[in-house]
C-alpha cells in the first residue's frame, strides 16, 4: 500500500482493539467516540496531506526497503538533502492549521531504534537489527502511525530505580522466554497513544533488567490505556475553539504494561545498558528537530492572529504592536535557523541513517519555550479583555440577545462584526482556552525539560577550545 488516505486510517483503528478507559468508563470504540474526535483528526492530517496534489510530491518518497513510494514519516532519511525536505514537510503542515499532528514521533522512534540495534548487534552479535528492519518494512508498507511508551512514573525521584519501594515504577523485564519477554510498569505522557498503530517502547536504565526496547501493537494482551480526554471542545462549537475544536488536541494516557508478552522479532534492545546512549542520543536529536520545525510553524499562526486582531481593532500601526510582531517574527527565524542549521549539520550514522545535530535544536526548542510566553503577551496586547470577556457564540446567536453583541462588538469600518468575533474566538483559543494551557505545557516540557536542554547545550561547547582564544586575546599565551 505504501499511502494511506485519512479514511484508510481511521479504519485501520476500527480493526484494533485497545482496552481503554476516559473518565472511569471502558471505550469500545474511540473512533466514534467524540472524547478522540480532535485527536484522531490531528493525526488524520498527515494522510490529508500526503494525497493532496500540492504536497504530495513532498510528502512522499521512494523507499528502497520496499521499493514502493512511502510516508517520509516513516521514511529513514539518508543525508541532509532529506533533512532539508523533512523539514519544509513539517513548514508546509502549517498550512493545514494543525499546531500538533504528532508523527513526528514516528520518524524519531525509527531512526532511534535503526540506530541502537545496529550497535547493539555490532558489539553482542545479537540480531536485533533485522527485528527493526522487518519493523521498518511493516511501517512502510501499512503507513503506520508509530506511539512512544518512553516516560516511566519514576516514584520517589530522590531514589534510584534499583531503590524503589514498587519495582514497577520504571517498565522492566520480568521473565525471559525462549520465544520472546514479558514486561511490567508503566509509561506516562502517552499522547495519542490509543490511535497509534503501534507502539515503541523503550526504558534506558543502567541496569540490564530496566534497559529494554520493543514494539508492540496497541492493542496487545496485557496493556491498558487509562486516558485524559483532549483540551478541546467534545462537540465542535458554533463559533468558540475555532482551532482547538478541530486540530491540535491530543488524548493522553497512562499506558500500563501488565505482565506484557514480547516476541523476540520485535525487541530491538535488551539489557545492554552500554547502548542507551545511541538510542536516547538519536531519538532526542530528531525530536527536538521536530519541536523546532513545529514552533516555527505555530509562531506563523500566532503573528497571523496578533495582525489579524490589530487590523480589526484598527490600531495596525501602533508602535508598540509592530514592535512586537517584529519581535516575534525574529523569534520564528532565531528557531527556524536553529532547524535548518541542524538539519544541515546533522551526521551520518554507521547504521546508515541521517540524523540532526542535537546542541542546534536543543537551543532553538529552548529559547522557543522561554519565548512563548512574550508571543503571547504580545497578542493579548494587540487584542484587548476580550479575550476573556467576550460572550459565547450561542449568544451572539441568539434570537433575543445576539443582536445587542452584533451592535456593540462592531469595530473597524468595513469588517463585518462577525469577522471581528471570530477573529477575537481565534486569539482566545490560542491564548486564554483550555487547549492553550494544555500547548502552553507541551512546549515547555515536551521532549526534554529546560535543564536538559541547557546541559545537552553546554555538551556541545568547548570549553577548553574558548578558554584558549580568551587567554590568545588577554596574550596570557
Amino acid at each position: 500500500m505504501g499511502i494511506k488516505t485519512r479514511e484508510e486510517y481511521i479504519e485501520s483503528l476500527r480493526r484494533q482493539k485497545p482496552n481503554v478507559y476516559m473518565n472511569g468508563e471502558k471505550i469500545e470504540n474511540i473512533v466514534d467516540h467524540p472524547g478522540f474526535r480532535v485527536g484522531l483528526n490531528s493525526a488524520a492530517v498527515t494522510y490529508d496531506q500526503a494525497n493532496h496534489p500540492e504536497y504530495r510530491d513532498l510528502a512522499r518518497v521512494r523507499s528502497p526497503l520496499v521499493n514502493e513510494e512511502v510516508s517520509r514519516w516513516t521514511y529513514l532519511m539518508k543525508d541532509a538533502k532529506d533533512a532539508l525536505a523533512k523539514a519544509k514537510l513539517n513548514r508546509a503542515l502549517g498550512d493545514f492549521l494543525c499546531p500538533c499532528h504528532y508523527r513526528c514521533i514516528t520518524s524519531d522512534l525509527l531512526h532511534a531504534a535503526w540506530a541502537a540495534s545496529y550497535a547493539i548487534d555490532r558489539n553482542h552479535h545479537t540480531t536485533y537489527h533485522q527485528h527493526v528492519i522487518e519493523i521498518v518494512k511493516e511501517a512502510q508498507r501499512n503507513d503506520w502511525i508509530i506511539g512512544g511508551g518512553l516516560v516511566s512514573p519514576k516514584g520517589d525521584r530522590s531514589k534510584g530505580v534499583t531503590q524503589q519501594r514498587d519495582p514497577d515504577m520504571y517498565l522492566h523485564v520480568v521473565e525471559k522466554r525462549a520465544d520472546g519477554i514479558v514486561v511490567r510498569g508503566a509509561k506516562a505522557h502517552g499522547t495519542a497513544a490509543p490511535y497509534n498503530n503501534m507502539l515503541c517502547v523503550c526504558e534506558m536504565e543502567m541496569v540490564p533488567e530496566y534497559c529494554v526496547g520493543f514494539f508492540t501493537p496497541v492493542d496487545a494482551r496485557g496493556i491498558t490505556y487509562i486516558c485524559r480526554a483532549a483540551h478541546a471542545p467534545v462537540e465542535p462549537p458554533e463559533m468558540d475553539n475555532p482551532l482547538s475544536s478541530r486540530f491540535g488536541g491530543h488524548v493522553e494516557a497512562m499506558i500500563v504494561f501488565d505482565d506484557v508478552f514480547v516476541p523476540w522479532e520485535r525487541v530491538f534492545m535488551c539489557g545492554e545498558v552500554e547502548s542507551i546512549m545511541t538510542f536516547g542520543m538519536v531519538l532526542s536529536a530528531s525530536h527536538l528537530w521536530h519541536k523546532c520545525l513545529c514552533r516555527w510553524g505555530n509562531i506563523d499562526l500566532s503573528i497571523g492572529a496578533a495582525a489579524l486582531i490589530a487590523d480589526y481593532n484598527s490600531v495596525a500601526g501602533a508602535p508598540h504592536l509592530l514592535d512586537g510582531l517584529s519581535q516575534m517574527a525574529v523569534d520564528a527565524e532565531i528557531v527556524n535557523a536553529c532547524a535548518i542549521a541542524a538539519a544541515v549539520e546533522g551526521s551520518l550514522h554507521e547504521s546508515g541513517i541521517y540524523y540532526p545535530k542535537l546542541s542546534p535544536v536543543a537551543a532553538g526548542k529552548l529559547y522557543a519555550a522561554m519565548k512563548l510566553g512574550d508571543h503571547r503577551y504580545h497578542m493579548q496586547d494587540a487584542a484587548g479583555g476580550l479575550v476573556a470577556t467576550m460572550a459565547s457564540g450561542k449568544d451572539y446567536r441568539s434570537p433575543i440577545v445576539g443582536k445587542y453583541l452584533e451592535k456593540y462588538y462592531q469595530g473597524k469600518e468595513g469588517v463585518p462584526t462577525e469577522d471581528r468575533v471570530r477573529a477575537f474566538k481565534l486569539m482566545e483559543d490560542l491564548t486564554a482556552s483550555e487547549f492553550a494551557g494544555w500547548y502552553h505545557v507541551m512546549c515547555i516540557t515536551g521532549g526534554s525539560p529546560s535543564k536538559m536542554l541547557k546541559d545537552l547545550v553546554a555538551m556541545g561547547c568547548d570549553y577548553e577550545r574558548c578558554k584558549s582564544k580568551a587567554r590568545k586575546a588577554a596574550k596570557i599565551e
